[in-house]
């Protein structure tokens, strides 16, 4: 059954400006002055709320997408008043949510202090200096605004004069633009969720942290293009000039390249840590059969694994971690105490199988996320979700996403501790007998890294105890070992 409404009134439309009030923390708005203020402007705000006036720093970024200032409108995107349009941005964001060092968010502590996007940290300092003798309180003593702009400019130069603060700048704009509770950087989010602080000596910065938010930064600004005429043939594959295609292999070469280069840095920080960690043991032990050195090096592995086991996602990257240390001793001590190497050959291929079998299942993770994420949305698109089953789906969606994260995390850690574990054993600088004594103490390290469990699952009989001999082999035993 139709209803029928009245004619409904009108008024034009005039673009605002968000804020907040200093003094009840009230949301609010305000007309966009005319003509636009200098970059930098303080102006000065009445809270409809408590009535109080405080002091707006104004910067162009601010003032939303398409705003006209001869028509004090939004234009269409035709050209035309777009007043009536309900896709006008709000507050100066569109499209990507996460800027780049090349396309920052926002500009408004460059607009500050007058410098562009690009430059360099002595004109980022020459323009604050200028700019702090001209505004200090001191020398406006007149003016009841020069301390709020001379701290806005203050504000301004400690942000894009320290480079991972200018680097935060870029990508998620000021303080105050910032959601409620911070910034959200996808990598110290992944990083936390996956061993936090404590793993970094062991895995090093989990790349794949780095890469989703590339990606992120891509599909948002593509999203932000996506009004761009793009041609496209027949099939529908979009047509680039020689140019064009030459600049996108180039900026391919780069990233693979800055990908390369962290990586190799990540696992010589890494060879250096489990060299030093090793050494514990290497540098104590009288021989590969020394008891003693060998019962105090595992109380210690036990004991930081007991530790570590308390991080987020601990015992799953213990466990993981364990299992590349001690493949990778055994392949080391049955290789070069075999005969003819054949032992080193079987755990060779026992750990192939190993990552074959970790990329299966990293992948039907993945089919799986993406099919409730087709359930939500064919639910969705019937009009039959109800508000519990979508709270279910998206729950389920949450769990299986974080499973398909964490196995993507796997499989990047295990890679790059191989290659870590593979430098710190065939190590050129050290004889053998000291290689053999690095694998022994991996080893170990390895076992008490897997024999963790979670408080809630049943630990390993202490009566049997795994006796770790020089050609990598286990032996139960009801005896400890040393």
């Amino acid at each position: 059954m139709s209803r029928a409404y009245p004619v409904l009134v009108s008024r034009p439309f005039t673009p605002h400006i968000r804020s907040g009030c200093s003094s009840c923390n009230t949301s609010l708005e305000f007309p966009i002055p005319s003509p636009p203020p200098a970059p930098g402007t303080l102006l000065r705000v009445q809270c409809f709320n408590c009535k109080t006036v405080y002091a707006h720093t104004f910067y162009p970024a601010q003032i939303p997408a398409g705003w006209n200032p001869n028509t004090g409108g939004i234009s269409s995107p035709s050209g035309g008043n777009g007043a009536g349009s309900s896709s006008a941005p709000q507050g100066g964001r569109k499209g990507r949510k996460i800027g780049t060092q090349e396309k920052p968010l926002e500009t408004g502590y460059y607009d500050i202090l007058g410098v562009a996007i690009d430059a360099t940290t002595d004109d980022i300092k020459k323009s604050y200096r200028r700019l702090a003798i001209k505004h200090h309180p001191d020398k406006n003593p007149d003016d009841p605004l020069a301390e709020e702009r001379f701290k806005e400019i203050a504000i301004a130069y400690q942000t894009l004069s320290d480079p991972e603060l200018r680097k935060k700048y870029n990508e998620f704009g000021p303080k105050e633009s910032a959601p409620e509770g911070g910034f959200v950087d996808p990598e110290e989010v992944f990083g936390a969720i996956f061993g936090g602080e404590r793993f970094l000596p062991i895995i090093g910065q989990i790349s794949l942290a780095r890469d989703m938010k590339t990606a992120l930064q891509e599909a948002e600004e593509a999203e932000g293009e996506e009004g761009e005429q793009v041609k496209r043939d027949a099939k529908g594959k979009e047509i680039i000039s020689d140019e064009e295609r030459a600049k996108r292999d180039e900026k391919e070469r780069k990233v693979s390249a800055e990908k390369a280069a962290a990586r190799a840095e990540r696992v010589q920080k890494l060879v250096d840590n489990l060299e030093r960690k090793l050494g514990i043991f290497t540098e104590s032990a009288s021989g590969p059969d020394d008891p003693d050195s060998a019962k105090s090096w595992r109380t210690i592995c036990q004991l930081e694994a007991e530790e570590l086991k308390n991080e987020s996602y601990g015992t799953e990257l213990l466990q993981a971690i364990g299992f590349v240390y001690v493949s990778k001793a055994k392949h080391y001590l049955a290789t070069n105490q075999t005969f003819f190497g054949v032992g080193g050959w079987l755990h060779n291929v026992q750990g192939k199988y190993h990552v074959f079998s970790e990329t299966v299942s990293t992948l039907r993770s993945a089919i799986e996320l993406k099919s409730v994420f087709d359930q939500i949305q064919a639910a969705e698109k019937a009009g039959n979700l109800s508000p519990e089953e979508k709270k279910r789906l998206e729950e389920q969606a949450a769990e299986k996403g974080l499973q398909a994260l964490f196995k993507g995390t796997k499989l990047e850690v295990e890679s790059v501790l191989r290659e870590t574990c593979d430098r710190v054993l065939e190590d050129p600088s050290i004889n053998r007998s000291k290689a053999q004594l690095r694998a022994i103490a991996l080893q170990i390290l390895g076992e008490s890294y897997v024999a963790v469990k979670k408080d809630h699952e049943p630990t390993i009989d202490e009566s049997e105890y795994v006796r770790v001999d020089t050609k990598g082999s286990r032996e139960k035993t009801q005896q400890k070992p040393y």
